[in-house]
């Protein structure tokens, strides 16, 4: 072999290795680091009007709990607590910084869609397998203004793990983060279907890489179904030789029973519509407040009879309830409506009816109600009546439900 021919080979090997070089080069390790986290997707599912007890949120709840800003929390619904697993694995050790992108709303939770708010609380982090503190910073590389083993991660700052008062790099990361959210938005006025949702990014900076923390729940009106039984009362046939001339006449009770059935626990109330006018008309009426009076017309108009409304024994939900009544579809305040007394029409004083707990003014929510309605008429006397030798008799009441 020629001199000419090894130098050839020499500098074919040498531009092969110069053409290798730069190629290896350009491959970036952290490109393969991988983050999971689990559960990405929180579903909180259908909410009424009744999940989850109203009650503030306490700043500080939780043992050895750190807190960022903002330590007052509005008061709310919560939502059942979800704990997080996030993983983060690279080939060799790095700085590890973790951020959360999201939309804020204020300086210590995150917005749920509109619906309220959410916190994080990051604990149990290890790094390479081994137990580490947690460090809260405002701007990554500066030093953390918050050491912990359990951390509230706020809006617009990040977390470090920290070890001895130092930052302390690796290869594998893991951590536990809880999510509590609360909702804010009234429930009690939601009368369609609503959805939620809210999104988050967790970003380990230095290794590139981001997993999404979702979260939706939905609002659904509670819905009731109400049934009287029987539906239609027959008075039957009253000869007129049984009316009195002057003064009204008062027929046997009669009681129909009200049933309402509920998909879900509700607070409601109902109000009564009396769909022939002219009750107030009744001079003659004994001892019905003109407010409690409902309207039995004949055919040929004006009103030969009225009819009285009164709640019996309520039973809801095997239990016992009072009946209290408010002013209005939206009543603030409540008080007990006595045993037996008239039902009034809502035209006349805007009456609604609740149930309560025994002993209690404020309505209570009820999945399934019984309520025996005992009705009392009375006949318009003889005397105010057409002549003739059949007059029918017409009366009719709508039982509308409430939802407050």
């Amino acid at each position: 072999m020629s001199m000419h021919g090894v130098a050839a080979r020499i500098l074919l090997c040498a531009l092969l290795l110069l053409a290798w070089l730069p190629a290896q080069a350009r491959i970036d390790p952290l490109k393969r680091c991988t983050m999971t986290l689990s559960p990405g997707m929180i579903d909180y599912g259908q909410l009424t009007r009744m999940q989850g007890i109203s009650r503030p949120f306490l700043p500080g709840q939780g043992p050895g709990l750190a807190r960022g800003p903002g330590l007052i929390r509005p008061s709310g619904m919560a939502l059942p607590a979800h704990t997080l697993f996030l993983n983060l694995v690279c080939p060799q050790p790095i700085n590890l910084t973790m951020l959360f992108h999201a939309p804020s709303r204020d300086p210590s939770t995150f917005d749920l869609g509109g619906a309220g708010f959410y916190t994080l609380r990051v604990h149990d982090v290890r790094v390479d397998e081994q137990p580490v503190d947690i460090g809260l910073v405002t701007v990554p590389g500066e030093p953390p203004s918050t050491i912990a083993e359990l951390l509230e991660w706020v809006p617009e700052h990040a977390w470090v793990p920290m070890r001895a008062g130092m930052q302390v790099p690796g290869s594998r990361l893991s951590a536990q983060i809880d999510v509590q959210a609360w909702v804010t938005a009234d429930l009690a006025s939601v009368r369609d279907a609503q959805a939620w949702e809210a999104e988050g990014l967790i970003d380990a900076e230095d290794a590139r890489q981001f997993v999404a923390l979702g979260q939706r729940a939905q609002a659904m009106p509670s819905a009731c179904t109400p049934r009287l039984s029987p539906a239609t009362l027959d008075l039957g046939t009253v000869p007129r030789s049984n009316l009195h001339a002057d003064f009204a006449t008062a027929l046997a009770p009669r009681t129909v029973q009200l049933q309402l059935n509920c998909s879900g626990p509700a607070l409601l109330a109902v109000k009564l519509l009396d769909n022939r006018a002219g009750a107030d008309a009744a001079g003659w009426a004994a001892g019905v407040p003109d407010p409690g009076r409902f309207a039995i017309t004949p055919r040929e108009g004006g009103v030969a009879g009225i009819y009285g409304l009164s709640f019996g024994a309520v039973m809801a939900d095997g239990q016992l309830m009072q009946v209290v009544e408010g002013a209005g579809e939206r009543a603030s305040t409540w008080s007990p409506h006595p045993d037996g007394s008239p039902l009034q029409r809502f035209d006349a004083q805007s009456t609604v009816y609740a149930f309560a707990q025994p002993g209690h003014a404020v309505p209570a929510a009820v999945d399934n109600l019984s309520a025996p309605i005992q009705v009392d008429v009375q006949l318009a006397p003889a005397s105010t009546l057409e002549g003739g030798d059949e007059i029918l008799l017409d009366g009719s009441v709508t039982i509308e439900i409430v939802y407050l």
